[in-house]
């Protein structure tokens, strides 16, 4: 039985080289392209997809932000691929990544020439979809230095409650 993927982005042409690419293995099939959340989440209802690629950019907060909600409340699979290495991530978008099943780094570049780079490691990442989330979840924290996480996270969530007390004049 073949995994089930839908690919959603804003970029109609990297919807297009991401199709190409998971089309091209015989055990997957794209069952649809999505270029919104509202897209996205018909396609998801509709099809009963295995896998979803979201293809982001984290400069586009108002087109990614929607997406937490769909990661959160399906039950498949979701591989980023990312415009910025997580370990320089904003402190607050860490956990998008972390509620992902994995993500890859996008090249740099024309995609027309880099984006077919990342296919084999693509392709394996979605085959790997039967590992169990919380080895993918371990390996991740890890990958973005669990302690350095924690304590940016500590710090930011302080921050954010001094300022709240200074505001409240308390």
């Amino acid at each position: 039985m073949s995994i089930k993927v839908i690919i959603s982005s804003e970029s109609t042409f990297r919807r297009s080289l991401i199709a190409e690419m998971i089309s091209s293995h015989n055990g997957m099939v794209v069952v649809g392209n999505a270029g919104n959340v509202e897209e996205t989440d018909e396609l998801i209802k509709n099809n009963n997809p295995d896998v979803l690629i979201l293809d982001v950019e984290f400069k586009k907060r108002d087109w990614l932000k929607p997406f937490n909600n769909i990661i959160k409340s399906f039950n498949f699979a979701t591989i980023v691929l990312t415009d910025v290495n997580p370990k320089k991530l904003d402190v607050l978008d860490i956990p998008f990544i972390l509620k992902s099943y994995d993500y890859i780094i996008k090249p740099d570049g024309l995609w027309k020439t880099e984006l077919p780079k990342i296919r084999d490691v693509l392709l394996s990442k979605v085959l790997m979809i039967d590992i169990p989330r919380t080895h993918k979840i371990d390996s991740k924290a890890r990958l973005l230095d669990k302690d350095v996480f924690v304590k940016r996270s500590q710090t930011q969530r302080a921050k954010a409650e001094s300022d709240s007390k200074n505001v409240n004049g308390t």
